[in-house]
């Protein structure tokens, strides 16, 4: 586990998956923290914010890839660190074996800034729909997106939003979602197991699954790059 903090914000990073198991502003928990939690006769893992990566959601264009990718399964490596961020690399597997993978966390005044690059050493293209999952600690009740309004009851389901930039507030923040590079849809989702709701910045939604959406297809030798800033406010 590597910590990275500042004056305003910290946050915990398992190199197992690249996974921030928490993000604090001060005493207060920005992220529900990685937990697992009972549903029926099994536990889920929820809570922090994960990549998925090099897909989102289920893999009905390749039928190989579990669902999210196999970045939040796989053990990464220390790159760059630093007391306020830390970047980490990945090799990719199967159909992505000559893909290489890096994500960068950087803690700056009040916002984490997250980048994730990926380049193609292969000799053919491969597609790319990458997306990260934070969890919100937050209640329904007290979550207001502004410009949107979701029903409670609709949550369970998937809601996509087109948009570039959310912001929202919950009971103790302001926090804006800045995307920067390659961010278009914001996914909206709960299964109400915690105190969480996730919104999460896309490529394009879950356009691996739903074939009638695009994926972007990485040619040999490029580099694409998916960025995009959580900056944090308290109320």
């Amino acid at each position: 586990m590597k910590t990275i903090k500042n004056k305003k914000l910290a946050a915990h990073i398992n190199l197992d998956g690249a996974y921030v198991e928490d993000l604090s502003y001060g005493e207060k928990s920005v992220f529900f923290p990685k937990s697992r939690l009972k549903l029926a006769d099994s536990y889920k893992v929820r809570g922090g914010m994960h990549v998925c990566a090099p897909n989102f959601s289920d893999d009905n264009l390749l039928k190989e890839l579990k669902s999210h990718g196999f970045g939040r399964d796989l053990t990464w490596k220390i790159l760059e660190e630093g007391e306020d961020h830390l970047i980490l690399g990945l090799d990719g597997i199967g159909s992505y074996e000559k893909v290489s993978f890096k994500i960068s966390y950087k803690l700056v005044d009040n916002k984490l800034e997250v980048k994730l690059i990926v380049e193609n050493k292969d000799d053919k293209k491969v597609p790319l729909a990458p997306a990260f999952h934070p969890y919100f600690k937050t209640s329904y009740e007290d979550l207001d997106i502004s410009g949107v309004s979701i029903d409670k009851e609709d949550l369970p389901d998937s809601i996509f939003l087109d948009k570039k930039d959310l912001s929202f507030k919950t009971k103790d923040f302001a926090i804006d979602i800045i995307g920067k590079e390659n961010v278009s849809v914001y996914t909206i989702w709960s299964d109400f197991l915690g105190e969480y709701i996730c919104l999460e910045p896309t490529y394009n939604g879950k356009s691996f699954m739903d074939l009638d959406k695009e994926v972007y297809y990485l040619n040999p030798n490029e580099t694409f790059t998916q960025s995009f800033d959580i900056v944090v406010k308290e109320n």
